[in-house]
This record gives C-alpha cells, sequence and structure tokens, in this order.
C-alpha cells in the first residue's frame, strides 16, 4: 500500500525544501537588491544631469566675449 505514496511524497518533501529555500533566499536578497537598484538609478540620473549642466556652462562660455572667457578659464 505505501509502496506507491512513499516515492510520490518523498519528491512532493523535497520540492517543498527546495522552494522554502528559495523563497527565504530570495527574502534575504531582495531587500539589498532594490536598494542596490535604486542606488544605480541614482547615480546613473545624478551623472546625466551633470553631464547636460557642464554642457550647458561650455555653451554660456562659448557665448561670453572673449574678455570673459579669459577670466573663467
Amino acid at each position: 500500500m505505501f509502496e506507491n505514496i512513499l516515492p510520490d511524497l518523498g519528491i512532493v518533501f523535497v520540492k517543498g525544501l527546495v522552494a522554502g529555500g528559495a523563497s527565504l533566499a530570495l527574502q534575504a536578497v531582495a531587500p539589498r537588491t532594490l536598494r542596490a537598484l535604486k542606488r544605480f538609478r541614482a547615480r546613473r540620473f545624478a551623472r546625466k544631469a551633470s553631464q547636460e549642466e557642464q554642457a550647458a556652462t561650455r555653451q554660456r562660455i562659448e557665448r561670453m566675449p572673449w574678455r570673459w572667457r579669459r577670466l573663467r578659464q
């Protein structure tokens, strides 16, 4: 009677252990991953804004009279 049930029960038990372990691992890693993603996005957009600001400053300097440009550099 148990010959048919025990192998299936063993497979279900092992699947449950694997799924439980994976769930615990995700719960441990997810906050760090989200924090790292937020940090990456913040740095990326800050770098982009900085580059745009530098380009705008360069354009302003190029529009200045030559005497003022010498003082800026």
